[in-house]
């Protein structure tokens, strides 16, 4: 499931979002969230923010005609998954940075007793 707010209604005070749900959910597959709940900590805690989008061409010049593959077959797997494991990566961005190079946080700079240019 996946909401994405792709708009703001001054007058409503409310972010315009588009539901995954499709359209024959909410008003043509939107909703309208209020301010006081986006941007209260306890109601609503994790939010994205898409800093880049891509153009990436899906059309059939790239699929694979034949089908010869098993992914299934193929795909390195593993047999459990350990969902006490610590798959999330915190990344610095600086607004206006077109760099894709990671920003490390300064806390995370220790002072190593070289200088930092």
């Amino acid at each position: 499931h996946a909401m994405l707010a792709v708009g703001y209604s001054n007058r409503s005070k409310a972010f315009i979002v588009r539901n995954s749900w499709g359209e024959e959910w909410g008003d043509r597959g939107y909703c309208y969230i209020p301010d006081e709940y986006m941007t209260d900590k306890r109601l609503c805690y994790d939010v994205w923010t898409i800093r880049q989008l891509a153009n990436d061409n899906f059309s059939n010049d790239h699929w694979d005609q034949e089908d010869l593959i098993d992914y299934r077959a193929s795909a390195s797997c593993p047999d459990s998954i350990d969902e006490d494991e610590d798959i999330q990566a915190i990344e610095e961005v600086n607004e206006g940075d077109d760099d894709e190079d990671t920003q490390v946080p300064e806390e995370m700079n220790e002072d190593d007793g070289h200088e930092q240019e």
